[in-house]
């Protein structure tokens, strides 16, 4: 009795030792089937920054599905309304570790949310087509930051203005001022004689004063009026005689030079 009880119990432990060792040991040396997408560049950035990823695929496995070398490893970007491909690279297959891997870089497309967590995929292309089992999702999610908001530039102040100061009065205003308080009865004539007196319907005398200045035209200023286009005028004038006596004094030289060649001929002509 006690001997078949020992058996049964030794029974148990193998069988245990079966289900969870084995296995154990199994998974840890085995290939890994599934393939890894990790993040290895920045984790956050805004529009149009770089994200860069490593894949990697067990070479047993990804020969089994079909991995040739040419093959296309294609970086996904996945939107909340959508997805699209940002990068891609050829796949190496074999070297350290016996794998499929690849570096991929992209860039953060402009359709982007921004404030967001982003989590690409990742997946084998042969000939245009994806390879089934491929497909990788990555560890770690890119946050897309939002864009700085531009620094308002300040707004200049407007500058007052200079207030004019007021000029003081001219000398002709000022003489004829003096002129009227230094003679008062002239300037009661020369308000009776325009119709006004100082004294109609009761009220304060109206003052009034006009000034006209004249100056006498003289010397170049009066020629300059008379001539037609001012000095541009006389200029041409000018010209016209100078060339008359040039010609006047032309024709008397060649008169005088054919005398003396043809003394006959000029006498001729006298008569």
């Amino acid at each position: 009795m006690r001997k078949a009880v020992r058996r049964a119990v030794v029974l148990v432990a193998c069988a245990l030792f079966v289900l969870v060792a084995l296995p154990t040991a199994v998974r840890a040396s085995g290939p890994i089937l599934t393939p890894i997408l990790t993040l290895t560049g920045r984790s956050s950035g805004s529009i149009g920054s770089t994200v860069t990823y490593a894949y990697s695929w067990d070479a047993t496995a990804c020969s089994t599905a079909g991995v040739i070398a040419g093959d296309t490893v294609i970086l996904v970007w996945e939107n909340s309304s959508s997805s699209e491909p940002i990068g891609s690279t050829l796949v190496a297959i074999g070297g350290i570790g016996g794998s499929c891997a690849g570096t991929v870089t992209g860039r953060v497309p402009g359709d982007s949310t921004t404030g967001d967590t982003h989590v690409s995929t990742a997946y084998v292309q042969n000939a245009s087509l994806p390879i089934g089992g491929s497909e990788a999702t990555a560890n770690q999610g890119f946050f897309v930051t939002p864009a700085p908001t531009p620094t308002p530039k300040p707004t200049s102040k407007p500058t007052a203005r200079p207030t004019p100061s007021p000029r003081p009065p001219t000398s002709s205003t000022s003489a004829a001022h003096h002129g009227a308080l230094r003679d008062p009865k002239g300037a009661q004539a020369i308000a009776t004689a325009s119709g006004t007196h100082p004294g109609d319907a009761g009220g304060p005398p109206h003052k009034g004063a006009v000034i006209t200045s004249t100056a006498p035209i003289t010397g170049a200023s009066s020629l300059l009026a008379v001539i037609p286009g001012g000095w541009f005028g006389l200029g041409i004038a000018a010209g016209v005689v100078l060339a008359a006596g040039v010609a006047a004094t032309l024709v008397t030289m060649e008169r005088r030079r054919f005398a003396r060649m043809y003394p006959k001929e000029s006498r001729r002509g006298h008569r």
